[in-house]
């Protein structure tokens, strides 16, 4: 291709990008009832034809990074965000949608919620009443803020003494996990759904999770232990979760019995028993997934123990 030809379709691009940039600059000034004077409105086409170029001419700005899931728009910012793990998202909102119907409330406590998106499909999606928004990076505050600020605030206080939120609709912490899950049980401030979407192994923060769990409610463990799983460190397994692995064909079941038998263990040793909601596998990761409902009392005949 001659440099003449590829220079003219660089600038044919650049004028299509000016058009489409242009048009919509100017259907949103119509909306707003009032004109901009022609200046301004080619300063603001020249600033998002720079972004456009730079995204490949895409209209969505490299800082913030915007996405949409399930129609739920949102920011990524500069924190953790996979893609791939929508299906195990979705599956978190639905199982919290029913759990909703079913009993009339919840509250969800997100222990490590990344940039924020599944928090707020828990309270787009599922109708959360309260969700305890955490995540130990706060240099990720001001990108969960802009993703909950969608939510409005019903009333602007809360008491932490004397564990009374009002009718806020979230609260954001910047604390390791386990942290704020004890300190949610010292309080009595139990939770309806408690999502722990960990790296690694998550049988660090099973005893916290249990502990802030409300009775009859829905608790969604994460591990990315693929190495356990596989049968590869049989000792670490079972220090991690009571279970001695060794290599097997179907090492992706192997995993999610694994975390299944690790929680209905750690529960057993708190008068709870345990029961398999669902469970998820992905191979990006790979990504363990299980959903299990937390009731009173010893496990009696609970065949995943």
């Amino acid at each position: 291709m001659s440099i003449d030809l590829m220079k003219a379709l660089h600038e044919n691009q650049i004028r299509t990008l000016t058009e489409r940039v242009r048009l919509s600059l100017n259907e949103d000034v119509k909306k707003l009832g009032f004109s901009m004077p022609n200046m301004i409105v080619n300063a603001a086409v020249s600033n998002n034809i720079n972004i456009m170029i730079r995204n490949g001419g895409r209209d969505e700005d490299d800082s913030m990074n915007m996405k949409k899931e399930r129609g739920v728009g949102f920011v990524v910012g500069d924190s953790f965000f996979r893609e791939e793990s929508r299906t195990g998202r979705d599956l978190g909102v639905l199982a919290a949608a029913l759990h909703k119907k079913r009993f009339g409330k919840l509250r969800v406590l997100d222990a490590m919620c990344g940039c924020g998106v599944r928090a707020l499909r828990y309270l787009v999606e599922a109708n959360a009443d309260f969700v305890w928004v955490n995540d130990a990076n706060e240099h990720t505050r001001p990108t969960i803020l802009s993703n909950l600020s969608q939510i409005r605030q019903q009333e602007d206080y809360e008491d932490h003494e004397n564990n009374n939120m009002g009718r806020r609709k979230w609260v954001i912490s910047h604390c390791d996990a386990n942290r704020v899950m004890v300190e949610r049980y010292l309080q009595s401030d139990y939770y309806d759904l408690i999502d722990v979407d960990s790296f690694g192994s998550d049988s660090f923060f099973m005893g916290s999770a249990l502990s802030a769990i409300q009775y009859g409610g829905l608790l969604y463990l994460t591990s990315t232990d693929g190495v356990s799983s596989g049968g590869h460190r049989p000792h670490t397994a079972l220090a991690s979760y009571g279970a001695f692995i060794r290599p097997m064909p179907y090492a992706n079941e192997i995993g999610l019995r694994m975390l299944i038998g690790g929680a209905v263990r750690e529960a057993a040793t708190r008068d709870m028993d345990v029961w398999p909601v669902f469970s998820y596998f992905a191979r990006h990761g790979p990504v363990f997934r299980v959903m299990l409902r937390v009731r009173r009392g010893k496990p009696k005949e609970n065949k995943y123990l």
